[in-house]
């Protein structure tokens, strides 16, 4: 035969086995759901205020925001063995996304472009006779032809860089997140 149970013990369960018990379960439930609702609210607020359903650069920042709160509770909160790994690998999507976000791909591949040939600017002109205009481009520093020619194919080159950059943290972020997300819980 087991052990008897104490008189404290039978009082126990005969609290949680009671339907007080279960009223109280559901309050508190309730208390604690419209608490952290509040908190969620007045966190996500910002972030929904500033949403619009215009393009991809609105899905990054919510989406950045869902992985910054993950992060923070993986970090500060996390149970399961492996949580500072969890919130670094959400650490490393978190940062891919806010590049996405700032997007500065072509500043970044244009940089030391700029510095030796100058800046693009753009010139309109009008067409004599029409109601229309041409638009060149010329750079900072006086350029012959042959210099032209080589300024826009290695501007072109920059261009496509820049493209491939973004390219490649897209394709990283994705990964990560296809490979990992499903452990992302605590």
């Amino acid at each position: 035969m087991g052990k008897q149970k104490s008189f404290k013990e039978k009082v126990v369960d005969l609290w949680e086995d009671s339907k007080l018990y279960c009223i109280y379960k559901k309050i508190d439930h309730t208390i604690y759901d419209i608490r952290h609702g509040i908190k969620n609210l007045i966190d996500w607020f910002p972030v929904i205020w500033q949403d619009r359903d215009w393009d991809h650069w609105f899905l990054y920042k919510i989406m950045h925001k869902k992985l910054e709160r993950m992060e923070y509770l993986q970090r500060t909160y996390g149970h399961h063995v492996d949580n500072i790994k969890t919130a670094d690998q959400i650490k490393v999507c978190k940062l891919l996304l806010a590049r996405l976000i700032e997007d500065d791909y072509l500043m970044n591949a244009t940089k030391y472009h700029e510095e030796k040939w100058g800046e693009l600017e753009l010139v309109t002109e009008e067409i004599p006779g029409t109601d229309l205009f041409s638009v060149k481009t010329k750079t900072g520093i006086p350029l012959t032809e042959k210099e032209k020619e080589i300024e826009q194919k290695l501007r072109l080159d920059k261009y496509k860089h820049g493209d491939k950059m973004k390219e490649q943290d897209l394709d990283l972020l994705f990964k990560i997140m296809r490979k990992h997300i499903q452990g992302w819980w605590d």
